[in-house]
């Protein structure tokens, strides 16, 4: 019996040591969907997702797209996010379709969001456009692919009021219209 319990003790003891041993400490590999970049103050990051809504369940050429990209600046251990939207009331069949602070005029709202918890001062910065282009290739009304190209002139909100200071984002990205 106390050989038994000898043998089991040693069984027990190698399970243990078997199941203790060192791996490799996980590295998570960013996603990365393919569907376009955006350059934020000067600098190309792949984004990390895109997707969109109608705005209007009536009208099938609504917009609202949605992009999210992970950004460094310059100086920064980590990386941060960036989100923004871009809505668009009719596409139609595509084109330009622009904002000018100077006129007035818009024909589209977009919004950016910098979450950036390397800033212990000012973790959530948001931006609007003041001067703003967005291009669209539309899909077909039966579905696929539609392109998105954009060039906005920001401007940081601060107590919900847009301080003068231009910063520039551009970028392109695709996304898959369900018919």
């Amino acid at each position: 019996m106390r050989n038994l319990n000898l043998v089991c003790l040693a069984v027990l003891a190698t399970f243990v040591f078997a199941a203790c041993r060192k791996t490799p400490d996980y590295v998570a590999v960013p996603f990365d969907c393919e569907c376009g970049v955006v350059t934020w103050q000067g600098v190309e990051y792949p984004l990390l997702g895109t997707t969109y809504i109608l705005t209007d369940s009536t009208n099938a050429k609504s917009r609202r797209y949605y992009i999210t990209a992970d950004v460094s600046l310059e100086g920064e251990e980590e990386a941060h996010g960036l989100s923004a939207w871009i809505q668009v009331p009719d596409i139609g069949n595509g084109g330009s379709f622009s904002i000018d602070a100077q006129s007035g005029e818009s024909d589209f709202e977009a919004w950016v969001d910098e979450f950036n918890p390397n800033d212990p001062t000012d973790t959530l910065r948001q931006y609007v456009p003041v001067n703003a282009v967005v291009q669209i290739s539309a899909a077909p009304v039966s579905g696929g692919t539609e392109t998105v190209n954009f060039q906005l002139t920001l401007n940081q909100l601060e107590d919900g009021e847009p301080v003068p200071g231009d910063i520039n984002c551009s970028g392109s990205f695709t996304v898959a219209i369900r018919p």
